[in-house]
């Protein structure tokens, strides 16, 4: 098998926002669903 090639003209910078995607990304959908489904709201204000 050959050996994948690497791209070295990737940039930190690029390597950060795609670390910040998958990183922040399913938390910040987790805290959308849950906000969605009335998870944070407080048991005083049930209408």
């Amino acid at each position: 098998m050959g050996k994948l090639i690497k791209e070295k003209e990737s940039s930190p910078t690029i390597q950060k926002l795609v670390l910040l995607i998958f990183g922040l990304g399913p938390i910040a959908i987790m805290i959308w669903f849950l906000n969605s489904q009335g998870f944070f709201a407080s048991p005083n204000s049930l209408s």
